[in-house]
């Protein structure tokens, strides 16, 4: 049974479970082979089932519905094809044959496609990533991070490893990997931290980009842009940037790279660096969306791939470097329509690109088709929740001069005329944006509540990206100001367009959705429950806690040192006194993003101020949460809470 909004049908089955959103199985990472035959991707469940991570390498062969090529018993990831498409490389951690251990190790993989075991290349191991082929089909590269020395691990376990900050640091190196014989040669040393890297396509030159620091914090300041001979030789200097820069490809005309201008245009650009050295050009200059990820394409001097952002769409694109043209190359009726979630990969000759897609109601589908041609869809792990979704719309309102967009989800069995509770769900970021797609697990939780009967409001407040420059820098030096008037006038909207009740409206978000979602409620009373998932609570306190503290430079002239009151002006904690929105706190105990206390600040301000509250921590958990009862418990909790208090109350 349906009801409808004018234009499309809502259902109204019985609402999704927590248990079939943990459990469904999410495509990534498609790869194309190079003649373009056939595509492999990787494949795992939403959230983690066992102690370690599970996941699967698929197949499709000449456009046909795909099949597992591993079993998926470890964590099978990042295949990547031979320059004569009948191998796949990957990164596994399956246990090893050896008698003598029972350890699993990560290791390098090689499986043929036309059948046959895996098997594994050489003994390399550790912290692996980001295996790439030699055009020669000689060698694989891969980073690789520093193993634990026979020394340290017997200090370890003689209980004698006190943790020295900025001290004892592992660093990524690149290693060389000969096909034929297995053996490994580190490439790199020294003590700058490696973050991506390719090959020239003659096989005799690696570009890749470098921070002086080791930590994740490194990446939120200066980088540097180098090229080594693979035969091995010094590292030579090709650019800096103000921070850390995407993967680097290296064309005829240079090495192209997405990356921003920091303070000044913090929009990710494509950007040419030439080889020989010299001032990088950024070749979109003004471009009104954000380039979110670059993508050699094999056998292509001249162009490359590109995942885009524009408004609420993720899109696929070829790019030349020379003319700059940008040319769609994802399936027809698509681009401008949903958006690109993975990708695009595209064959050595261009005409065929592999891609994930999602839209509103539809789960994300790996596609494999010509370039502009009519979509093939190789998978279909959304076919259980067919005609079982809500749909969903890009709307737009206007707040201080601004024109704000947000994806609307319809409540399950919508009928127009008729008001709904409605939540208001913030991203993350505070760089970052919702697209449109299917909001379909723990962290994005429209469709689960939009089955429970709730209107949900995705936004992209000023800071957002995927508008241009003048629309991101709106956030510098107004941390908390203008992002919460656009949260607030959304609400409104959506009461003044009839689908919500002004009477019932709640807010939610993780990571800086919390923290937009603690701050909110101490500025207005027009909320009347609330979901502060890892959120931020005291600006300052946060600083000197969590992993990425430089980050606060994008947003701020000063470190919090300097001058407190900025930071503590746009905390939730500055105006606590004014909160009385039921809050519901959660969060990971082993977060070092935003660590717990931030949390615990906010949940015993609101005890001690007598507003209704709740405070969740669960064990072993990051700033994700990963493990499958744990994403079930935070689901249940999240339908109760905005159950209670905005249908009940």
């Amino acid at each position: 049974m349906t009801a409808s909004t004018g234009s499309f049908q809502v259902p109204t089955l019985k609402p999704l479970t927590p248990e079939e959103i943990a459990d469904r199985l999410v495509p990534d990472d498609p790869q194309v082979s190079p003649e373009g035959a056939s595509v492999a991707f990787t494949v795992r469940a939403a959230s983690k089932k066992d102690e370690h991570e599970q996941s699967a390498i698929w197949l499709s062969r000449s456009g046909k519905t795909a099949e597992k090529l591993t079993a998926g018993l470890a964590n099978d990831r990042s295949p990547r094809w031979s320059p004569d498409g009948k191998t796949l490389v990957f990164i596994s951690d399956r246990k090893p044959k050896k008698k003598d251990s029972d350890e699993a190790k990560q290791q390098l993989y090689l499986i043929r496609i036309d059948g046959g075991e895996a098997r594994q290349l050489g003994e390399l191991d550790g912290d692996l990533s980001s295996p790439a082929w030699s055009q020669d089909g000689d060698c694989i590269a891969v980073l690789r991070e520093d193993p634990e020395t026979a020394e340290e691990k017997k200090k370890k376990e003689d209980r004698d490893d006190p943790i020295v900050a900025d001290i004892d640091t592992k660093r990524r190196r690149i290693w060389i990997v000969d096909v034929e014989t297995g053996k490994a040669r580190q490439l790199t040393y020294g003590t700058r931290q490696i973050w991506a890297f390719s090959w020239k396509p003659d096989s005799e030159l690696i570009t890749y980009t470098t921070t002086d620091g080791y930590d994740l914090n490194a990446t939120c300041g200066a980088s540097d842009l180098w090229t080594i001979p693979v035969a091995g030789g010094l590292p030579k200097h090709i650019a800096r940037f103000p921070t850390l820069p995407g993967l680097p490809v290296i064309v005829d005309a240079g090495i192209v790279i997405t990356a921003d201008n920091g303070w000044d245009d913090p929009v990710s650009s494509v950007w040419l660096a030439p080889i020989d050295g010299g001032k990088p050009v950024n070749l979109l200059p003004g471009y009104a969306g954000q380039v979110e990820a670059i993508y050699p394409i094999a056998g292509d001097p001249y162009r490359v791939a590109l995942r885009m952002v524009e408004g609420t769409h993720g899109l696929a694109y070829a790019f030349d470097v020379e003319s700059r043209v940008l040319t769609p190359v994802g399936p027809v009726g698509q681009h401008g329509s949903g958006s690109v979630t993975a990708g695009p990969s595209l064959c050595a000759d261009g005409s065929q690109v592999a891609l994930v897609w999602a839209d509103g109601d539809i789960p994300q589908e790996v596609y494999a088709t010509e370039i502009l041609g009519e979509p093939n869809v190789v998978t279909s792990f959304g076919k259980p929740f067919i005609g079982r979704l809500s749909p969903a719309e890009t709307v737009s309102w206007q707040s201080d001069g601004w024109v704000i967009e947000g994806i609307l989800t319809y409540p399950a069995g919508y009928e127009e005329g008729k008001r709904y509770p409605l939540i208001v769900e913030i991203h993350g970021g505070p760089s970052w944006q919702w697209e449109d797609y299917c909001y379909l697990d723990w962290h994005d939780w429209a469709q689960l509540m939009a089955s429970h009967g709730f209107a949900v409001l995705a936004p992209n407040p000023r800071g957002s990206t995927g508008r241009g420059t003048d629309f991101q820098r709106q956030l510098q030096n107004d941390v908390g100001g203008g992002e919460v008037r656009d949260l607030i006038t959304g609400a409104l909207a959506m009461v003044e367009r009839g689908i919500a009740d002004g009477d019932r409206l709640g807010i939610g978000g993780w990571s800086w959705g919390g923290y937009l979602t603690a701050t909110t409620i101490t500025r207005t009373d027009l909320f009347k429950a609330a979901m502060m998932g890892a959120g931020l609570s005291n600006l300052i306190s946060d600083h000197g806690t969590d992993d990425i503290w430089d980050a606060n430079l994008h947003y701020f002239t000063h470190p919090p040192y300097e001058d407190f009151d900025p930071y503590w002006s746009g905390s939730a904690m500055s105006q606590i006194k004014n909160c009385k929105t039921p809050t519901l706190i959660l969060h990971g105990d082993a977060d070092a993003r935003v660590t717990p206390s931030q949390g615990a600040e906010m949940y015993r301000a609101l005890k001690t101020l007598g507003v209704p509250t709740e405070f969740v921590r669960y064990p072993r958990e990051g700033h994700p949460i990963v493990e499958r009862h744990h994403q079930l418990n935070l689901m249940r909790r999240l339908v109760a809470w905005y159950t209670r208090w905005l249908k009940e109350s």
